[in-house]
């Protein structure tokens, strides 16, 4: 898929997005009880991550502003933007039946020499809109660079390739998340408010590491600290040069 083709996609995403969040007369959905449903009863997610309220604090100064407004709404609930990341690659849920936390170190160890063949990338974050499933996002816009990485460690992790082999014809769209419908108050209040940051700008990051996350949702406190589990360089072309850790 051509970069410029894969943007227009991720564009074309968001404005559906927000077409199906106006049209709607729904009531607003609850995000956090149809993620207990989904977890089955609050698992912890181990995911690849960007953390990036911790990696771009002073970047995202205008994002907080923002966040600080919306957290007036009784319609959304609001991260700390500590907590505000991006994932591209839900590996499972912490349970018996999915991910035991003694196969997580063999994740990383597996698919680190994958990663690291990667070249450092930057990333454009801009456009708000809304999911179908409450969830406030601001577009990220990558050239492709995060379905390399999904590509690569599907190579090298076989457990993550199996899953990932269920979504081979899925385009993965990158986004970040910045708040969450309650399931209360007003579709109209919360359209009148959101459309005034249709285009938010939070400009270009350049990345140089990836990491892997124990993300510890909670029913009694969604916003738990992120647990790094480990940091992989994006190398390219020098991931052949000497022994990397």
């Amino acid at each position: 898929m051509k970069l410029p083709e894969t943007h227009h996609l991720y564009e074309q995403k968001n404005q559906d997005d927000w077409n199906y969040f106006l049209s709607s007369s729904s009531q607003l959905p609850d995000y956090w009880n149809k993620w207990e449903e989904y977890s089955e009863n609050w698992r912890i997610p181990i995911q690849f991550i960007q953390p990036l309220g911790l990696e771009f604090p002073e970047q995202f100064h205008p994002l907080q502003n923002l966040m600080d407004e919306l957290a007036n709404f009784e319609e959304l609930e609001i991260p700390p933007l500590n907590w505000i990341h991006m994932t591209y690659i839900h590996v499972g849920f912490l349970s018996p039946l999915d991910v035991l936390w003694s196969q997580v170190e063999s994740f990383y160890v597996n698919a680190a020499p994958r990663i690291r063949r990667v070249e450092p990338f930057s990333i454009e974050i801009r456009n708000l809109s809304i999911s179908a499933d409450g969830r406030i996002y601001i577009n990220i816009f990558d050239n492709g660079a995060y379905q390399e990485l999904r590509n690569q460690i599907s190579l090298g992790v076989p457990f993550i390739g199996k899953k990932m082999n269920t979504l081979a014809n899925e385009v993965f769209i990158p986004t970040m998340d910045i708040a969450y419908t309650t399931g209360k108050g007003e579709r109209e209040k919360l359209i009148s408010k959101l459309e005034n940051y249709r285009s938010i700008d939070l400009g270009t990051v350049s990345l140089k590491l990836m990491k892997l996350a124990r993300v510890p949702i909670q029913p009694h406190d969604h916003y738990l600290d992120l647990d790094i589990i480990a940091e992989i360089p994006l190398l390219g072309s020098e991931h052949r040069k000497g022994y990397h850790n």
